[in-house]
């Protein structure tokens, strides 16, 4: 890319309202994300394996794929092969629905349970370590942010996958 392009370009995504929040945003996920995946490697879980068994465990245990995916903002295909990767060592079973087969349920077994209580304190130890970079009031300043954002952006995705009339 020529200079001029690429001061062009660079203009231009400056000059986009949130842009830079956005890219901010992203790589401090990003950074935050594989932190706690090598910090996961020796447990033998990927962070969105940890985070399906937390929401299996905060909702009793068990769950539809498709409630699963609604809690972590996930496609149903992406958490099909999630749930295959803790099915296949015994985190979670699945139990089909006899009165709709449609529908799949996923329980966390027991030794999903102690999996997550292995591996929990990892991700958890990390995020404080992680996050003691902010003080108590920008953490609140954070929250409040990312909430609002999240919301706007759940709301245009609602809208976006909604049934269309016609």
């Amino acid at each position: 890319m020529a200079k001029r392009e690429k001061q062009e370009w660079e203009a231009r995504l400056d000059s986009t309202r949130g842009m830079a929040q956005w890219e901010a945003i992203y790589q401090a996920y990003n950074a935050v994300y594989k932190l706690t995946e090598l910090a996961l490697l020796p447990h033998g879980l990927s962070l969105p394996q940890l985070h399906v068994l937390s929401v299996l465990k905060g909702a009793g245990g068990t769950l539809t794929t498709g409630e699963i995916s609604r809690a972590i903002v996930r496609q149903s295909q992406t958490m099909t092969g999630v749930v295959d990767r803790l099915e296949e060592p015994g985190f979670v079973e699945r139990v089909f629905d006899r009165s709709d087969r449609r529908k799949t349920w996923v329980r966390l077994t027991e030794k999903g349970e102690r999996k997550l209580e292995e591996a929990f304190p990892v991700a958890t130890g990390l995020t404080e370590e992680l996050f003691s970079a902010l003080s108590a009031q920008e953490l609140g300043q954070l929250q409040a942010t990312v909430e609002k954002l999240g919301r706007a952006a759940m709301d245009r995705l609602a809208a976006a996958l909604a049934p269309r009339d016609g």
